[in-house]
């Protein structure tokens, strides 16, 4: 499916803090929202010179949300906008994930850090279209488990941190390896950093599934130009802004 992206001045209506470093900023956006996909993303103004890569954390009538943790200048910028302020947003971009045609196939999330914000649209959509959700959360600590409350709305929830703050203490995987000696049919939808990819990628391996993986890779243009956010995928170079940011593990190099 061809989705149209345009480039637009957003006006800020709500700008939300969620725990230490933590935001939600929700942007007027009607022409992006109106062919979003889930897991697409955005190149929004960030107050320095290129435009910064932003995952789709929800949609409510007109507005879009953005879910990001505070750790430089652009994040910083965003966390300090006030209601009315205006940025460029140039969306949607990229492929998403996709739903299996089988309904009765579960969709099972696996998330890392601040990668779960790409889900609560992905999870509240497969909600509502009738599949079973089910989300593994792995974060370093109690306090990184960001909208782990808006995600138990839409299927059960099974926490992990690094410290054993909330939770068992460890890592995401070890929750993915427990899920999948259950039910290996289940359709698999990941987002996290590199390290936390590259282990559930071989855990799935294992087991012989195929996950869908949304890759956080640095991008400067968002359009395929500047081939700062290429991969390995099927022994070649591939631009996860336009090929991805959604592949398949089967193709991946890790």
């Amino acid at each position: 499916m061809s989705f149209k992206s345009v480039f637009i001045k957003a006006e800020l209506t709500q700008n939300i803090e969620l725990g230490k470093d933590y935001y939600v900023s929700w942007f007027n956006a009607p022409e992006i929202i109106k062919t979003i996909s889930p897991g697409q993303f955005v190149m929004m103004e960030s107050g320095q010179y290129l435009l910064r890569p932003f995952s789709v954390y929800e949609i409510k009538n007109n507005n879009i949300g953005f879910l990001y943790r505070v750790i430089g200048g652009g994040t910083s910028f965003l966390s300090k906008l006030k209601i009315g302020d205006k940025v460029s947003i140039h969306g949607p971009l990229g492929k998403g994930f996709s739903l299996p045609e089988n309904k009765q196939k579960p969709i099972l999330i696996i998330a890392g850090g601040i990668g779960i914000a790409t889900f609560p649209l992905v999870a509240r959509i497969a909600h509502e279209k009738g599949y079973k959700v089910k989300t593994l959360f792995g974060a370093r600590s109690v306090n990184d488990l960001v909208c782990a409350e808006e995600l138990k709305k839409y299927g059960e929830l099974e926490s992990i941190t690094d410290d054993g703050s909330s939770g068992k203490k460890g890592f995401v995987t070890e929750l993915l390896t427990n899920e999948l000696k259950k039910n290996k049919d289940q359709e698999i939808f990941v987002c996290g950093p590199t390290p936390m990819l590259k282990s559930v990628i071989k855990v799935c391996n294992e087991f012989g599934v195929i996950a869908q993986v949304s890759f956080e890779e640095f991008m400067a243009c968002g359009y395929g130009v500047c081939m700062s956010c290429v991969i390995m995928a099927n022994g070649k170079y591939v631009r996860t802004c336009k090929e991805g940011p959604v592949m398949k593990s089967d193709v991946v190099a890790v």
